[in-house]
């Protein structure tokens, strides 16, 4: 399959996962991981490709803006979740869509071990390494790799609202960056996915 075919077909199975959340209670979770394998598995060779070597040398001031970005989008975030007109805009197109608690702890321990990896490495494969080689090999500007790549990327939260996709747009501009900046180092926005999402879902 030509990459470009791959990439687009990858994307449109994300944006199909939005039918998990007409699924009764946990069984969202079990469709979330179901589709999350599916991308892994149709973009093997890439993640396996991206991955080499597994541990890249990382630049000093590329680990600060791992560690600096994160926190300002993190503390941005939190600062506007309780204003009226956040809540608005993330209920401005349909009901803000999230995720049901689990009430099994063992389940609970899989999802965030597990589960979140499946998030991270998914996500990252297909918008960051994969849409990084197609942007490539089509000749595109470092500016249309940021900007497109992070709208898709951000878009495929719209279920949780306007405004939490907005807040993911940002974050897809911090992962490109890092990705771009790092040397395409997938093995380090992987990580940093998985450790972001970890603060926000514990």
């Amino acid at each position: 399959m030509a990459d470009r075919g791959r990439l687009f077909l990858l994307i449109a199975l994300f944006y199909l996962g939005w039918a998990k959340f007409l699924a009764p209670g946990t069984t969202i979770y079990l469709i979330d991981y179901g589709q999350r394998v599916l991308i892994i598995g149709l973009g093997w060779a890439a993640l396996v490709a991206g991955c080499r070597p597994l541990l890249k040398p990382v630049a000093p001031a590329l680990l600060i803006t791992a560690f600096l970005g994160p926190a300002l989008i993190i503390w941005l975030d939190g600062m506007t979740d309780p204003l009226a007109w956040r809540q608005a805009l993330d209920t401005a197109l349909f009901d803000d869509d999230s995720f049901p608690p689990i009430d099994n702890p063992t389940w609970e321990m899989f999802d965030i071990a597990v589960g979140l990896l499946l998030v991270a490495i998914s996500e990252e494969l297909v918008f960051r390494k994969m849409w990084t080689d197609w942007a490539k090999k089509t000749g595109q500007s470092e500016a249309v790799l940021y900007l497109w790549s992070s709208l898709v990327f951000g878009l495929i939260h719209l279920p949780q609202g306007l405004a939490d996709t907005a807040v993911a747009c940002f974050w897809g501009l911090l992962l490109i960056r890092l990705y771009r900046r790092g040397g395409d180092n997938l093995p380090l926005v992987i990580a940093v996915h998985y450790l972001v999402d970890i603060w926000y879902f514990t």
